[in-house]
């Protein structure tokens, strides 16, 4: 769509920087991993994207789950950037949690194996990790499994280790599990020490809701425009990864304190493709989560996914950015 591509380069080119005069609005946002995918939100921060809107955002990493939604159903943080799934799981719970965008609408891992798993009907009867329940690897992992015709907790058994990437592919390097699903950089080193690619989930045919941006109604009704320039900040940081090769890649590395840029440059090629334009949710994106959820919430079997998102400020930001295009046109 060669018009919302321009109108997403003229965003950062036109909008109004923030008035230096005024004050910023301190921002505390809980992270669900420490990955590339992460690293949008610490990358916009170090160029000053969300600086430029007001808002002096801090990411604070929290781990995925029950942990970052805990901190922002109880306000100690104003955003939750983390999978899709336990946002949405909680708001079936009665959680009022809303997404107001999704970096991602496909899933973002690679399944690792070890080597006596040849097709995933062998992983019957094994034993896989995603970390925890809640967490999005796990939830990656289970509805990839069940897309294979293997139910979770009854085909295949699920254990929870360390928090970490690393954990996870220390589980599976020392033949703790059979299986687990791995992002930029881990999937590289699990092809250094000779772990086999099973699927890139990526490439399935699959639209599934992954990371995404939310917030409580509460904060979101009594604070909009802090929701509205903290988006703001985090589409021009979206952007900036996308056209700011170098400089994304080298901030992956301080982020990640990594000093192997080739894993970093690894990470950005993987991740970059999946960045949109606007991070828009998926109605189709959602119901995939939903209908995962369904076994074990009832009430996600007849939910529409539009009660789980807002798009309202990501349509206000598309239409002011059009209305500036316009006008420079002239």
């Amino acid at each position: 769509m060669p018009n919302r591509v321009l109108v997403a380069l003229l965003f950062v080119l036109i909008y109004p920087a923030f008035a230096a005069a005024q004050a910023r609005e301190k921002v505390r946002v809980a992270l669900g991993s420490i990955s590339v995918n992460s690293s949008v939100i610490p990358i916009g921060k170090q160029a000053g994207l969300f600086a430029r809107h007001g808002i002096d955002v801090e990411p604070i990493y929290m781990g995925g789950g029950m942990n970052s939604l805990a901190a922002v159903t109880s306000g100690s943080v104003q955003f939750l950037a983390a999978g899709s799934t336990a946002t949405i799981s909680a708001r079936l719970g009665g959680a009022d949690i809303t997404m107001l965008a999704v970096q991602s609408n496909k899933f973002d891992y690679t399944l690792f194996v070890n080597s006596e798993i040849k097709s995933p009907q062998d992983l019957r009867g094994k034993i896989v990790t995603g970390t925890r329940p809640g967490a999005s690897a796990d939830s990656a992992l289970r509805l990839v499994l069940r897309k294979w015709g293997l139910e979770p907790d009854k085909d295949v058994i699920f254990i929870s280790v360390a928090e970490s990437q690393q954990g996870r592919l220390n589980a599976l390097y020392r033949g703790s599990v059979s299986a687990t699903v791995l992002a930029p950089p881990f999937d590289s080193m699990a092809r250094q020490l000779g772990l086999r690619e099973l699927a890139d989930l990526r490439k399935l045919d699959v639209e599934y809701s992954g990371t995404s941006i939310a917030a409580t109604g509460g904060y979101v009704k009594s604070r909009p425009a802090a929701v509205e320039n903290f988006l703001k900040g985090y589409i021009e940081s979206l952007h900036f990864m996308r056209t700011q090769r170098e400089k994304s890649i080298a901030a992956i590395m301080n982020y990640l304190k990594m000093r192997d840029r080739e894993k970093a440059e690894e990470g950005y090629n993987y991740y970059v493709e999946l960045m949109p334009l606007m991070p828009y949710a998926s109605p189709t994106g959602v119901r995939t989560v939903l209908e995962f959820l369904a076994g074990r919430q009832p009430r996600a079997a007849t939910a529409s996914p539009e009660e789980f998102y807002d798009m309202s400020f990501l349509k206000k930001i598309d239409c002011q950015v059009a209305q500036k295009a316009i006008g420079n046109r002239r």
